[in-house]
């Protein structure tokens, strides 16, 4: 009898695993559909959708601005969370010493609150802070396209070897997509790792972006020195430069999801994409404007 019952439980708990991962990559597309939903009402209001960051000492609507702040800041009042978003003094970001990156300042409550849809229920619950503690962590992070991200000379330039949607003091309105935004990525997932680890800080420059160099779930990450936690399996990484100024950042898509990563498209919808994506579609699913050569199928 009791062999029997060992029996059911094994049977059992494969199950309840998989109700349990289902339930949660559902959860985690609908997170990703609150984000589009955000990102099209911003655009609306603007005209265009948040910019990717901006660099310290960029210039942003006329104004030398060094606020480093990122689309994760901008995008908070279209997202349920305008309280969070008035808590900063968008007047000090145009001195110096008043950017995100100089906290603990003004930017102290939205740097470190964490609210239910930055996070994926598949992930570590416990990988939160970064940076020493300052920043916040979320799961979901702004195609920046083919890296790696640099820093960018002049500070309104360019920032990427392929430019995608979310950059250095980006503007991209929905009708600049020249591919469609049926056939263009605004995010996907990122792994947070326990530690001292870069990858998904949401208000700085250095983790809010990810590239589409690797397919998903696959090559190794490139990260400052002492922000690379190589711990985990499902995260490797390796540190490429040393401080904001030199940066040289790949951030590869990843998930806990079994086979692949959620994405959440142009046109709002949120599918799933297998880690078998050829990198050539892969790729040009991260550009708004076509390529040379690029290789354009949904149906991945």
């Amino acid at each position: 009898m009791i062999a029997i019952i060992a029996i059911l439980i094994g049977l059992l708990l494969p199950a309840v695993q998989k109700v349990r991962e289902a339930a949660a990559r559902m959860k985690c597309q609908n997170n990703l559909k609150q984000y589009g939903l955000g990102f099209h009402n911003y655009e609306s209001s603007f005209g265009s959708l948040p910019p990717g960051y901006i660099h310290y000492g960029a210039t942003w609507n006329g104004a030398t601005d060094y606020s480093e702040a990122t689309w994760g800041f901008f995008i908070l009042p279209y997202i349920e969370q305008d309280a969070l978003y008035k808590t900063v003094d968008l007047s000090l970001f145009k001195s110096q010493g008043k950017s995100f990156g100089q906290g603990p300042n003004h930017t102290d409550t939205v740097c470190k609150t964490r609210f239910s849809i930055m996070s994926c229920p598949s992930d570590d619950p416990n990988a939160q802070l970064a940076f020493g503690g300052i920043f916040v962590r979320g799961n979901y992070v702004a195609n920046g396209g083919i890296g790696p991200q640099i820093s960018p000379n002049p500070a309104s330039g360019l920032d990427h070897t392929v430019q995608g949607v979310f950059y250095n003091v980006s503007k991209m309105s929905v009708g600049q997509i020249a591919d469609g935004t049926s056939n263009t990525v605004f995010m996907s997932e990122v792994l947070n790792v326990q530690g001292n680890d870069m990858r998904g800080v949401r208000y700085y420059p250095e983790g809010p972006i990810y590239q589409h160099n690797n397919t998903p779930n696959s090559g190794s990450d490139q990260l400052r020195s002492g922000q690379c936690v190589n711990t985990d399996p499902a995260a490797p990484c390796t540190t490429s430069y040393t401080a904001w100024n030199n940066r040289q950042i790949i951030q590869t898509a990843r998930s806990r999801h079994t086979g692949g990563v959620n994405v959440l498209m142009g046109d709002g919808a949120v599918r799933f994409c297998p880690n078998s994506v050829s990198v050539s579609v892969w790729q040009a699913l991260s550009t708004p404007r076509a390529q040379p050569g690029e290789v354009v199928d949904v149906n991945f």
